[in-house]
């Protein structure tokens, strides 16, 4: 199964950093209201208003990003040894999930700019894969959900505001990258490798 669309934009984000190594994240989510599904959240609920709660979020968040920085052994998953701090909040955006992002590792932000620039996805030939799986931007006022959502057609995480101590941002489109993306490209992976 597929981890919640917050993970996805989160450990996509971190995973050209993974070469520095973590004992510690922590993330502050902004989640757009499309991710409170269907039903969705009351609009006069989210008007002028920011929802400093979204029920189990922050826990999956938490055990999703252990499990996905782990170790696969054939057979188990062994869970990252970091400890993950999840503070998830709904704000009054459609789609496109922003995350304020704390990492600590002792790189410079010049290396960490380098290490998004040069990274490439480890699978980078399945039909739906956006050109670019990450977009660093160098201005300090992006990315933001309404001009970078839909890069890589909704498929490409964008990141910058890039901060000693390592700090981040990160957003991406929490239903076309998030719910849908990912579990098309694992799809994709299941065919291609012939699993079916």
């Amino acid at each position: 199964t597929n981890p919640n669309c917050s993970t996805i934009i989160f450990t996509l984000g971190l995973a050209p950093l993974r070469t520095f190594g973590f004992s510690e994240l922590r993330v502050a989510t902004m989640q757009a209201i499309s991710g409170a599904g269907f039903a969705g959240v009351p609009a006069m609920a989210i008007y002028d208003n920011v929802i400093p709660y979204i029920g189990g979020e922050e826990e999956k968040m938490e055990s999703e990003t252990l499990k996905i920085m782990g170790s696969f052994d054939g057979s188990t998953v062994t869970p990252a040894p970091l400890r993950v701090s999840a503070s998830c909040h709904r704000v009054p955006v459609i789609d496109g999930h922003t995350m304020a992002v704390w990492a600590d590792i002792e790189a410079s932000p010049d290396e960490v700019r380098e290490a998004f620039r040069s990274w490439q996805p480890p699978i980078t030939d399945l039909p739906t894969q956006p050109a670019l799986a990450i977009r660093l931007f160098d201005e300090p006022n992006r990315p933001q959900p309404r001009l970078d959502r839909m890069r890589g057609g909704g498929m490409t995480v964008s990141v910058g505001r890039i901060r000693p101590g390592l700090r981040f941002i990160a957003m991406g489109h929490n239903t076309i990258r998030g719910a849908a993306g990912a579990s098309v490209l694992n799809a994709e992976l299941i065919a291609q490798k012939n699993y079916l």
